[in-house]
């Protein structure tokens, strides 16, 4: 048995993100969807949902990528070889953590189907069935965040991630409004998506200290492990999102004691299997983690719900979109979201079709460096 072709398709979906640090909100993204085919038909599928001011990735070089680079150097390798496939995109091209992540993640899809088990059976099996899903509220006034975790805790949900790092002010009259506002069940957490200085990140926590935030995530820019070690001090978990890429990232946060939490996101990883490995070395050091994905289809946000059933490292609620922001694939089917709970999906592979129709007019690639 051998992986004989794959496709790649671009979908252009209603998808309004959050406003955060960075910037302001869109309202439609382009999505990313893999086809992994092998001898006998069975297919496999994956999502790559890129977030560029994270990876610089966009689905328009995603696709370049994957269908002159990494789609010829999976052709013809056994779909269970997993180790060898990631290998194998590593040397094509370093980087492009979304576009590995899309395939990676389909080939997992299509191992699950030719052995007819879910995906979560080839990462030990789960150890829960149900995930609670988190709202997230981006940099918005005072009314606005309070009607926005109304409307979602009328729906079970009970964790909610607030956007600061633009006005540390603003950020702590939020969070101690939200405090005093919601019952006590409300589990804050807040982002600053690199925002802070460290005098700005010390001020918000001291400020904040009786407030019981669940975790402070990325107060520091990337690369500060050290301030992000002493902000620890201030008595308030910290987690890391844009200084987490990769396996070597997590030994030295890990190493450094620099953070509390791993936000575990596939399309920085590189997919399952570079995520599991990361878990891991979560597990190890006793550090927490969160599965994100917040702007991906059920595709994308099955695999997540797969990672994080099977692994004791995630305690806290997951940041899928499902059932809170849902984007829609046309065509393809839905996770199940039952009073702020998703459901591991339990039909083989990941468990979420995708319609043919979505690579008919994308050509497969079937060996190295040619296209039919």
């Amino acid at each position: 048995m051998s992986i004989i072709s794959v496709n790649v398709a671009i979908a252009e979906l209603a998808n309004e993100t959050l406003k955060t640090s960075y910037g302001s909100n869109v309202t439609r993204r382009r999505h990313i969807f893999v086809a992994v085919k092998a001898a006998d038909g069975t297919t496999g599928y994956g999502e790559g949902s890129p977030l560029p001011h994270f990876s610089g990735e966009r689905a328009q070089e995603m696709k370049a990528v994957i269908e002159d680079v990494f789609g010829p150097v999976l052709v013809g390798l056994d779909p269970f070889e997993t180790e060898r496939a990631q290998l194998a995109l590593e040397k094509a091209l370093p980087h492009h953590h979304a576009s590995k992540a899309a395939l990676m993640n389909a080939l997992l899809d299509l191992q699950g189907k030719l052995v007819g088990r879910p995906a979560v059976a080839l990462m030990g099996g789960p150890l829960k069935n149900q995930i609670p899903i988190a709202g997230a509220v981006g940099i918005e006034s005072r009314d606005v965040v309070v009607a926005r975790v109304r409307d979602l805790w009328e729906r079970g949900i009970r964790t909610f991630k607030f956007k600061i790092g633009a006005d540390v002010h603003r950020d702590v009259d939020v969070i101690r409004m939200l405090r005093g506002e919601f019952p006590a069940e409300l589990e804050i957490r807040a982002d600053a998506n690199a925002g802070f200085t460290f005098p700005e990140a010390q001020q918000f926590l001291r400020a904040v200290a009786d407030c019981r935030l669940q975790y402070l995530e990325q107060p520091l820019k990337p690369h500060d492990r050290k301030g992000m070690a002493r902000l620890r001090e201030y008595g308030t978990r910290i987690a890391a999102d844009e200084s987490l890429f990769g396996l070597e990232d997590a030994f030295e946060l890990a190493a450094e004691r620099a953070v509390d939490v791993f936000i575990i996101k596939l399309i920085k990883l590189g997919g399952l299997h570079q995520a599991r490995k990361v878990v891991g070395v979560a597990e190890a050091a006793h550090i927490a983690c969160v599965a994100v994905s917040p702007y991906e289809t059920a595709l994308g946000v099955a695999a997540n719900l797969h990672l994080a059933a099977a692994s004791t490292a995630f305690p806290f609620a997951a940041e899928l979109g499902v059932g809170v922001s849902s984007v829609k694939l046309d065509g393809s089917e839905d996770i199940t979201v039952e009073n702020g709970l998703a459901l591991l999906p339990t039909t083989v592979g990941l468990g979420i079709g995708v319609p043919d129709s979505l690579f008919s007019a994308a050509p497969p690639i079937q060996s190295s460096g040619a296209v039919a």
